[in-house]
């Protein structure tokens, strides 16, 4: 068994994805990302211009704007309706609390006519409404990124047009993210954050094999053994912290990424999920890396660098190219809090 430093700084490795992800969406119903505005779960908030020099999104550009929701299926089903767009490209990603791309809606994976999907819990079992798709989320909080095609400023009023008919319909309201203890220090917060969360949103069954090991660390426990801050664990988290944010920041600056013309290429960043293949997502071992260790930290590297950016994703129209394609991340830019998590001020849910 590895020294409890080196598990806890594996634990950082393993569970950075779970914890940045959520502190985003909990950014994103308080304080907004971007140009677009705080919206509360299951309620979309858009970017409703082009882009400037402002904007703290990875690779922005100016031929797509965005419609962000947050989404909790605790409080039961979400039907999600998407308007005709008669022929425009746009996608809906779908993201899990893990960072798992998991279903896309759009031009690519279910065309771009007028369509009803219905969004359910991991346990779900009943029959649904027969004018809807479901799709299965794998955590009962996920993220959908969309991105709408633009050609301009004069395109924009057509946009907003669309991005008005997105409607999100939930059942009940959810309960949102569970609070940290708040007596636990903010330095040892990291992990406070993600022993909650672990609980609340749990990965694949090959995952929660895997972390089982970080057992000896409290991260499992039901009540927080993080609030003595003076304890050995204590000390020995806060070096694993230190340890893990040195190893993840290492690995971006030298990473064995393969290169060309002087660029890291990193086209399977994203390729890590393994489990989740809803509506749109490519099940095919070509677009899966390897199962391991290495897998935890890709995931971290791929959250770290670019948040919520896209995997393969299967063609469906006949002009589409008959290959998946891998579009770039359009990530909210990592801020201290990719590394010093903050406390919430307020619940986020609604």
């Amino acid at each position: 068994m590895p020294r409890v430093s080196d598990l806890a700084a594996d634990a950082f490795i393993y569970g950075f994805p779970l914890v940045f992800d959520l502190q985003q969406v909990e950014r994103f119903t308080t304080q907004g990302i971007g140009s677009v505005p705080a919206s509360p779960f299951n309620a979309f908030g858009h970017a409703t211009g082009l882009a400037g020099p402002e904007e703290r999104f990875v690779s922005i550009n100016n031929d797509t704007v965005y419609s962000l929701a947050n989404v909790d299926v605790s409080g039961g089903p979400v039907r999600f309706d998407v308007p005709d767009s008669h022929g425009r490209y746009y996608v809906m990603q779908f993201v899990d609390a893990w960072t798992d791309n998991f279903a896309y809606v759009g031009h690519r994976a279910t065309g771009t006519e007028a369509g009803s999907f219905l969004f359910v819990a991991p346990d779900w079992d009943e029959e649904p409404p027969a004018d809807v798709t479901v799709i299965r989320f794998p955590t009962a909080v996920a993220t959908i990124v969309g991105r709408w095609a633009v050609d301009g400023e004069e395109d924009m009023p057509a946009v907003r047009e669309l991005q008005g008919a997105l409607k999100l319909t939930p059942t009940s309201d959810g309960r949102g993210l569970p609070e940290p203890d708040p007596a636990v220090a903010d330095d040892l917060l990291f992990f406070e954050q993600m022993r909650v969360w672990l609980r609340a949103f749990p990965p694949a069954a090959r995952d929660q094999d895997y972390q089982h090991r970080f057992e000896p660390l409290g991260l499992l426990a039901a009540d927080s053994p993080f609030r003595n801050g003076d304890s050995e664990l204590a000390t020995t988290l806060r070096a694993g912290i230190a340890a893990g944010r040195e190893r993840m920041e290492q690995a971006l600056r030298h990473g064995d990424a393969p290169k060309q013309n002087g660029w890291n290429v990193t086209y399977h960043a994203f390729d890590y999920n393994l489990d989740f293949f809803e509506v749109g997502a490519l099940d095919d071992d070509t677009w899966k890396l390897a199962d391991g260790p290495d897998r935890y930290l890709m995931r971290t590297l791929a959250a770290r660098n670019g948040l919520w950016g896209t995997t393969g994703t299967r063609p469906r129209t006949r002009w589409s190219t008959s290959t998946p394609t891998a579009t770039t991340s359009t990530a909210p830019a990592a801020t201290s809090c990719a590394s010093r998590p903050r406390r919430r001020a307020a619940r986020s849910g609604r």
